[in-house]
């Protein structure tokens, strides 16, 4: 613990250069050296994935209008996506993971994206910002299916029922969390939801409110996605949404002006305990991200990978590979598991002094202040590490084939 603590304050002081951290010998005046990286980045700032006629039912007042169609990224999202980068191409250099002031060769790196729009421009935009002028697009495509979204069979197999009574479990502990209630009536406050249409497609019920709306679940065995209406949902999406508006538009605050940093801190969180109950549950996430942490693990291990591999997905990707992996992370001012846009997870082979490799995982965040920067500022994410950061890497390849059952 008092190890940890120690990371927890050398990882928030070394936000404020831009460097990385440096693990010596201090005796020996020699470094450990980082061999291989794996990258999981989750996309830029979107527009929401809801339709219009669903977003009127959630707010007395207009949405605004965005630029791009539903859950597309937009221009400010790449241009935050690019500048984070840019940022962090000296960090990459210093440890040989890119050259300097040349275009990286094809067995340099690795680049593949989910074929979303949102994820394959994500991808893009990063490597703008690590290597601008080189023109280098991602791989996408069915291929990478298994990456990125949960494996049809691995659903129709998992008990439906069990992993049902995982996700109310963490459910009914949202009905007690002071600070959960606190953020639900401060959304009711900001969107005036819900009185003037029924959400449930039941005609004969309205309600006043998000409290009063049922949450009801159920697991679709053709369809590997966990079906879930009523308050909890929709809560965590706007949440979610004013995020997305505070990233998008920097000239003013969120939701009708109501949403500056300070309301972001209080109602986000409800949107991460939300996702963690809904995507970190053990049986859907080995259903969702078995696949992903086993390509995760095999090319940070192998001697053909290249020193640097980037894969842009989800959110759902990230949450599954916490879920499964049972790891979590704490970024300052942004609490528990937060998973911002162009958030990432770095999985990294170092080689120690004394010849042993290990294995440190951690998570970068975009800090608020950063999304709502103008113009989009070359800023270094904040880096924590997560909860078991350190792993011998036999260690960690016996535990994902514990995990995901391969």
């Amino acid at each position: 613990m008092k190890r940890l603590s120690r990371l927890i304050a050398l990882t928030v002081f070394t936000m404020l250069i831009p460097a990385p951290f440096v693990y010596a010998d201090p005796s020996s005046g020699l470094e450990d050296r980082l061999i291989r990286t794996v990258i999981f980045s989750r996309h830029g700032v979107r527009s929401p994935t809801q339709s219009p006629a669903t977003l009127k039912q959630w707010a007395s007042k207009p949405w605004p209008v965005w630029p791009v169609k539903p859950g597309e990224l937009t221009l400010r999202g790449k241009a935050l996506i690019r500048a984070q980068w840019t940022a962090l191409k000296p960090v990459l250099e210093k440890h040989g993971l890119l050259s300097e002031n040349s275009c990286p060769a094809p067995q340099q790196y690795s680049l593949i994206a989910d074929e979303d729009q949102r994820t394959r421009e994500t991808a893009v935009a990063i490597f703008e910002g690590l290597a601008p002028g080189c023109r280098i697009n991602p791989q996408y495509g069915a291929r990478y299916d298994t990456l990125f979204h949960p494996d049809m069979t691995s659903w129709r197999e998992m008990n439906h029922q069990e992993a049902l009574d995982q996700v109310q479990s963490r459910l009914d502990l949202l009905e007690k969390d002071p600070g959960v209630q606190s953020a639900l009536n401060r959304l009711q406050e900001i969107t005036g939801c819900c009185n003037h249409l029924s959400l449930l497609r039941e005609k004969e019920e309205r309600y006043t409110s998000l409290k009063e709306l049922p949450t009801r679940i159920r697991i679709d065995s053709q369809k590997p996605k966990l079906d879930i209406s009523g308050k909890w949902p929709i809560a965590s999406s706007i949440a979610e949404i004013m995020l997305l508006e505070y990233g998008q538009w920097p000239d003013r605050n969120a939701g009708w002006g109501k949403v500056d940093e300070n309301i972001l801190k209080q109602i986000v969180p409800l949107h991460d305990r939300v996702f963690d109950a809904t995507h970190r549950a053990p049986l859907l996430a080995k259903a969702g991200g078995k696949y992903l942490v086993k390509n995760i693990r095999d090319t940070l291990l192998s001697e053909q990978s290249p020193r640097l591999s980037i894969l842009v997905g989800h959110d759902t990707d990230i949450a599954y590979i916490g879920g499964l992996l049972g790891i979590s992370w704490t970024v300052p001012e942004q609490g528990l598991n937060p998973i911002p846009p162009g958030s990432f997870m770095s999985f990294e082979l170092w080689e120690k002094t004394e010849g042993n490799r290990e294995i440190r995982i951690y998570f970068h965040a975009p800090a608020f202040a950063s999304l709502h920067s103008v113009p989009a500022s070359e800023t270094m994410p904040v880096k924590v590490p997560v909860d078991k950061p350190f792993y011998r890497a036999s260690d960690f390849s016996q535990q994902v084939d514990r995990v995901t059952g391969l």
